[in-house]
């Protein structure tokens, strides 16, 4: 089915909202502007239970200087079509409020709080104004506002951030970070604990904040390519892929197969070393050094190929607008498959090692749960959401680049009778986790695998036209971690007017809160390295 087709499907049901709504396309995005702001809840509501559509992520824009107020876009996705929908209200500045959809969508409230933290407007009906990202910014101070000056000396303001006190017999706290042991990033968790087992965790991330959405109104389009790899470094790929398609879609760029086929193979490239190196950490976590090094190894191993491929380790300054900077050659590719065949015949050897060891395999099950109603709920993504059975995975629902050429469901396991037995055993777990995450692997090898040549008609298509001041569009790349999404408005003389970037860790952050609960505090480390959040990647 088409664009044009799902979009036609989608807004003829919309027949009782007609008069209340303005309809824009945008090639897989429909964008339907709510005349009334206070119909959005019922709207939205609509949405979930005719469309059975996910939140996917809030945009909230400056644009004062255009219309005299803020414009929040409300972006819901479809695990069965490939369509984005776009509702968007108007926010007068003399009346800085705006409907919540906690009661509808329970995954709004980071959004929301966020947009409080950043612009200043308050969402009415949210139970959780807390602070999410500016520990120590004035209160009237609001850098996403386009009246923020970036060079701006702020003074400190620090404030007492308020946990939720738990109380009763026996109750203890423990507080943890966010200055830790490790050199992991810091983050702080409070937990209320019964003896051993955790009955509440209250998580505060944003302390290493950068600016990065700010930053980019005040860069070329081509340097924010370089800022976008630089979000979390081991999501490089990803992000710049995410940030370069939305460019191109505004730009109307199609680019060349030869670069389609490059960024795949980097972007699973950069799936395999990351997956690698999450399942060493859960062994490591239970304490299984044999399996934990083995991995590291394998992880190592890619990471050289691809520095051997692209100079960084990291795979910094492979993507542009356009197309790619790097070039695989023929040699290249024959390197690739080579180093992976040898790194997946020592991985089977290690995974049948595990599947046999019941010390480990009863460390991870039943540790960690997650229900499958929740995770809907808090919007997880990637191999979180996968694992139990809510297809979220982008090079699927919304297939990018070079995968509407390969069939990804010939190119998993997911397809066999004994898997699909396997499958239904997952109860959202440690060890759920863990084999979706195997599953993610061989699915990659198999993807490349497909790539046996590759085509030869250049790396990189130029974009000469000036691009249409505040149009927009709508990026995104499935990251080792899940659905990365960035959205980018263009601004005059081709300038970053508002960049918003939502990245996998974002969504599925807050649910550490509830796989930990009934756990004992032993479990904590191995359930958060199996959820394999990033803390730089949601501290934007």
């Amino acid at each position: 089915m088409s664009h044009k087709e799902i979009i036609r499907k989608y807004y003829s049901k919309l027949g009782k909202f007609d008069s209340d709504i303005k309809k824009i396309e945008n090639n897989n995005e429909l964008h339907l502007v709510l005349n009334d702001p206070n119909k959005l809840h019922d709207f939205c509501k609509f949405l979930k239970q005719d469309f059975d559509l996910r939140l996917l992520t809030i945009i909230c824009c400056d644009e004062r200087k255009l219309n005299h107020g803020f414009k929040i876009r409300h972006v819901f996705g479809s695990d069965a079509d490939d369509f984005f929908l776009f509702v968007t209200i108007f926010i007068d500045e003399s009346h800085p409020h705006f409907p919540s959809l906690y009661d509808v969508f329970p995954s709004s409230i980071l959004y929301e709080r966020e947009i409080n933290d950043m612009f200043g407007l308050i969402a009415k009906g949210n139970p959780n104004i807390k602070p999410l990202i500016l520990h120590d910014f004035p209160n009237n101070v609001f850098p996403l506002r386009k009246d923020f000056n970036l060079n701006d000396d702020v003074k400190r303001n620090l404030k007492q951030f308020e946990f939720t006190p738990i109380t009763g017999e026996g109750v203890c706290e423990i507080p943890v970070g966010p200055i830790h042991a490790g050199i992991i990033e810091p983050g702080h968790f409070r937990f209320s604990v019964l003896g051993e087992t955790i009955i509440n965790l209250e998580t505060r991330l944003g302390y290493t904040h950068k600016g990065i959405e700010k930053l980019a109104e005040s860069m070329s389009i081509n340097d924010v390519v370089f800022l976008s790899e630089r979000i979390s470094g081991d999501e490089s790929i990803a992000n710049s892929v995410a940030f370069c398609q939305a460019i191109e879609k505004i730009a109307k760029l199609t680019i060349s197969q030869k670069a389609k086929q490059i960024r795949l193979l980097f972007a699973e490239l950069e799936r395999i070393y990351n997956h690698f190196g999450t399942l060493g950490g859960i062994l490591a976590d239970v304490g299984f050094p044999y399996g934990a090094s083995r991995l590291n190894i394998l992880k190592e191993q890619i990471m050289q190929l691809n520095e051997r491929l692209s100079g960084s380790r990291i795979l910094f300054g492979v993507n542009q607008i356009g197309g790619v900077k790097i070039s695989i050659t023929d040699e290249m590719l024959i390197d690739i498959h080579f180093v992976l065949d040898d790194a997946f015949q020592i991985f089977e050897k290690i995974f049948d090692h595990l599947k046999s060891n019941p010390s480990v395999m009863d460390r991870l099950r039943n540790t960690g749960i997650i229900e499958k109603q929740l995770a809907r709920d808090r919007g997880l993504v990637g191999i979180s959401s996968r694992c139990i059975g809510i297809e979220t995975d982008a090079r699927q629902t919304h297939p990018y680049g070079y995968y509407p050429s390969i069939n990804l469901k010939q190119k998993t396991l997911r397809e066999t009778m004994e898997h699909q037995v396997e499958l239904q055993k997952r109860i959202g777990d440690v060890l759920s986790r863990f084999m979706s995450r195997v599953d993610d692997l061989r699915q990659s090898k198999a993807i490349i695998d497909s790539i046996t040549t590759l085509k030869d008609d250049g790396l990189s298509m130029s974009m000469n036209d000036e691009l249409i001041p505040y149009s927009s569009g709508l990026g995104y790349a499935e990251s080792h971690r899940g659905e990365t999404l960035h959205w980018v408005m263009i601004g005059e003389d081709n300038s970053i007017f508002r960049y918003k970037i939502r990245t996998a860790s974002f969504s599925n952050w807050p649910v550490i809160e509830h796989a930990v609960l009934n756990n004992i505090v032993a479990d904590f480390p191995v359930i958060n390295k199996s959820f394999d959040f990033s803390y730089s990647g949601n501290d934007l």
